[in-house]
């Protein structure tokens, strides 16, 4: 019996380096597509009774990786795997953990159930947008913080940081980002418009940033909007550079342009998501930490 990991399409090189830091063999899905946009998925080795992880982000288009994952899953479970492990480094969906009107869907709720049925019995994520819905996983759950990895490399590059959140669910993030850089932080008040769902900043704190370089740390950048207002403000506050640290780049369209044209000179993300034009941060070992092998430091 053995450990085997699996990467889906879109595992992007934490399978390969996951498999290696494990000392597991590593292969790759095989997958063909249909003209109709439908997909099958094969199983490249015999699974019976071995420990497989399957490594599939779930980034755009969400669908057809959930999809993905789910059907490797399900053809593991057939081929009486001994156990399935999910690694899903970006686990779409997460947004939506309650019902806002009548007939929505409870998304990141069905996505724990697709789970479930898959035969999945372990889930290891990273940074979920929302932790509640993973209760709702039958299994074991990790859900790694791999923010003490990104300050690592922004401590490199910046003499004089300051950290920002930019709304008040960052603060605990930006509080641990601070305490690694060993600088100041403080936090913006957001509220959307509950018409156009476009962002406004309330409350503005007190503090300035002469001379210091902000880091605007979040989980996530999708349509940049928030980290645009947040970079703004920093400027005209004094800060005389502006970077952002966030550990899933998303990256919606016109995200780039957003953060450019407010002056962010630096976007620092994890692998999770593929991202051009960022400084990016392998953290393969801190997936591999869940399965007793140590980070490297």
């Amino acid at each position: 019996m053995a450990t085997v990991v699996v990467g889906g399409s879109a595992c992007g090189e934490i399978g390969s380096n996951l498999a290696k830091l494990l000392k597991a063999k590593y292969f790759r899905i095989e997958k063909k597509d249909f003209p109709d946009g439908e997909f099958v998925v094969k199983v490249p080795f015999d699974a019976k009774g071995n420990d497989v992880i399957i490594v599939q982000s779930t980034y755009a288009p969400q669908d057809r990786h959930i999809m993905e994952l789910i059907f490797i899953a399900d053809a593991l479970k057939d081929m009486h795997a001994k156990s399935i492990t999910a690694v899903v480094p970006y686990l779409a969906y997460m947004r939506q953990d309650k019902r806002f009107l009548n007939g929505q869907v409870v998304s990141s709720h069905m996505i724990m159930r697709l789970l479930n049925a898959a035969g999945i019995g372990r889930l290891v994520t990273v940074q979920p947008h929302k932790e509640k819905p993973l209760s709702l996983f039958k299994g074991r759950v990790d859900s790694i913080m791999p923010i003490r990895a990104l300050m690592k490399r922004v401590s490199h590059e910046l003499s004089d940081p300051y950290v920002l959140a930019p709304d008040i669910g960052g603060l605990e993030l930006a509080k641990t980002a601070a305490k690694i850089l060993g600088c100041g932080y403080t936090h913006l008040d957001k509220e959307r418009d509950p018409l156009t769902g476009i962002p406004e900043i309330k409350n503005k704190p007190h503090e300035r940033f002469d001379g210091k370089q902000v880091v605007i740390v979040d989980d996530m950048v999708s349509t940049g909007t928030t980290i645009m207002l947040a970079s703004r403000f920093a400027y005209s506050r004094g800060a005389v550079e502006v970077v952002t640290a966030a550990v899933h780049l998303v990256m919606a369209d016109g995200a780039r342009h957003r953060l450019m044209q407010a002056g962010v000179t630096r976007v620092y993300g994890t692998d999770t998501i593929p991202a051009k034009n960022a400084v990016i941060v392998d953290i393969s070992s801190e997936i591999a930490a869940v399965f007793g092998k140590k980070r490297k430091r």
